[in-house]
Order: structure tokens, then sequence, then C-alpha cells
């Protein structure tokens, strides 16, 4: 259910970004020469700005649906690790990509990744486990 909707989520960035780059791409091959050469190189410079960040946005995207399909649901697990829901004390983690706070029916769940720092601190653990996470106690209630 999480890892369908952070596709979804992934996908929607993904196809933001291939707007983008077409939109700015045709924009900068129509647009004309004017009589105030500066003004036309100066709009030129900021297309093509755009289209580097779009660019890069769309790698981004692309690499984070590229981490997504490692993670496996078809895997029992029973301590922290890629894939895994982590329910707690102060929260629900989806261990897989860094997207922060994700709205699936209703239910709130942050999508961390497993380098991040809290889930490096929740890696490889169990259900009842207790770390100190930023001064936080963390109780781990389930791990699905």
């Amino acid at each position: 259910m999480f890892l369908r909707a952070l596709y979804s989520l992934v996908g929607e960035k993904v196809n933001s970004a291939m707007s983008a780059i077409e939109s700015t791409t045709e924009s900068k091959n129509t647009a004309t020469k004017s009589t105030a050469g500066d003004k036309h190189e100066t709009g030129r410079a900021m297309m093509e700005r755009e289209l580097a960040l779009s660019t890069a946005q769309l790698h981004k995207a692309q690499f984070l649906k590229n981490e997504l399909s490692k993670i496996s649901l078809e895997v029992d697990v029973t301590s922290v690790q890629l894939g895994a829901l982590v329910v707690t004390n102060q929260g629900n983690y989806f261990i897989s990509i860094g997207l922060g706070k994700v709205n699936v029916l209703g239910d709130d769940c942050y999508a961390i990744s497993g380098g991040s720092p809290l889930g490096i601190a929740l890696m490889g653990k169990q259900k009842g486990q207790k770390i100190n996470f930023q001064g936080r106690n963390i109780e781990i209630i389930d791990v699905v």
C-alpha cells in the first residue's frame, strides 16, 4: 500500500520534470532574437538554467524510482530492513526512500531512507526494542 503510493508520487515527479523539460526546450527553440540582443541572450541563459534544473529533478526522480524497485514486499520481515513498515510510539516509518510524510488512505507514514540518521538507528531492530534518537525515546511496537 505504501510502496504503491511512493511509486505514484515518484511517477508524478518524473512526469512533472519531463513536462518542464519539454516546455522549456520548446520555449528555447522558438525564442526569436529581438533587437535587444542582450535581453535575448539573458532569456536563453535563464532557459538553459531552467532546463538544467529540470533535468536534475528528472534524474533524481528516476534514481528514486530505481531505489523503489529494489524493495521486495514478498519477504517476511522480523527486523527493520529495506521495505519494512516500522510502527513506533513516535509514528510510522516505511524504510524505503527519503520522501518525508506520506498519507495513504488516511494513514500517515514517513518514507525514510535506510541511510538516513533515523533509518540507521532503526536498522536491524525488532519489535519491542527501544532506541534513543535525538533525545527521544522511540519504542518499536511492530515491524511488518
